[in-house]
């Protein structure tokens, strides 16, 4: 088995399903539409690289081979281990309006049961809250600067490829071709599926999946059919941030923003035209 040529690495609530179910469509790529959570799953890393790759068994060796797994982004310990296992690998970043994935993440959060503040009560307690537990780090995922460098540690930049998760909606076509130029694959024979993949749906009792998640393991059949329950069986969407805390996020985030723009020359200014 041939290792992998790339990986999407991330951001998390930033598209990566999408993307990579797009590039599922094009005859040249195999990959995965399911998370795989090697790097970061000390269970599944302790497995070692046979079973990785077994995941990946029957793709065609001649194809270009990836997965994706928008945690290896946040992760520390990540991107050293990807470099052990493949130093040439091409990496697939993805970002979004901070402050929009900030507020996804949070709700699917919730939606997990693993959330019981407000959104507001949340991102201003993340700094005493992370100190316990890594995943409270709504605002933290969205500094993605931060992240990109902890790869440049170990990789070169001419091996990542960025996007903007927002250009990417509104020309999905153009950045497609972007990307397969990048992984050397042709446009030719792909073929855009108009299709919005892994929408987070706001649950009706949040309290209960809280619970729920308290006593049962957050992937037991009984809370399963709890979450199931509990979701808002109404049209996706999330109620409005609170202007005060958007307001101020959005000053949190401009520096943030600035070095994201300096470090991949990414053109964010879509991020300042979203109210």
């Amino acid at each position: 088995m041939k290792k992998l040529d790339f990986i999407i690495v991330g951001a998390m609530k930033a598209g990566t399903s999408s993307l990579a179910f797009q590039l599922k469509h094009n005859p040249q790529i195999c990959i995965p539409l399911k998370e795989v959570h090697y790097f970061n799953n000390e269970e599944n890393y302790n497995k070692g690289i046979q079973w990785y790759e077994g995941i990946f068994k029957d793709c065609n060796p001649e194809n270009i081979i990836g997965e994706k797994t928008p945690t290896y982004s946040y992760l520390e310990k990540v991107p050293e281990r990807i470099y052990e296992y493949k130093s040439d690998i091409k990496l697939v970043w993805i970002f979004r309006n901070p402050l929009s994935r900030s507020y996804s993440n949070y709700w699917h959060a919730v939606k997990s049961g693993r959330e019981n503040y407000s959104f507001d009560k949340a991102v201003r307690k993340e700094p005493e809250r992370l100190k316990k537990d890594v995943w409270k780090g709504y605002l933290k995922r969205s500094i993605y600067a931060e992240q990109i460098e902890r790869y440049l540690n170990f990789f070169d930049k001419k091996q990542m490829y960025f996007m903007i998760f927002e250009d990417f909606v509104r020309n999905p076509v153009e950045n497609m071709k972007g990307l397969f130029k990048f992984l050397r694959v042709s446009f030719n024979n792909f073929e855009y599926q108009d299709e919005i993949r892994n929408i987070t749906i706001i649950p009706r009792i949040p309290r209960l999946l809280r619970k729920s998640s308290e006593i049962f393991h957050e992937k037991s059949l009984i809370h399963k059919g709890i979450q199931f329950l509990a979701i808002k069986r109404k049209k996706p969407g999330y109620t409005k941030i609170s202007p005060e805390i958007k307001e101020e996020l959005k000053h949190y985030f401009i520096d943030h923003n600035r070095k994201l723009a300096d470090l991949t020359g990414l053109d964010v200014s879509i991020w300042d035209k979203n109210k």
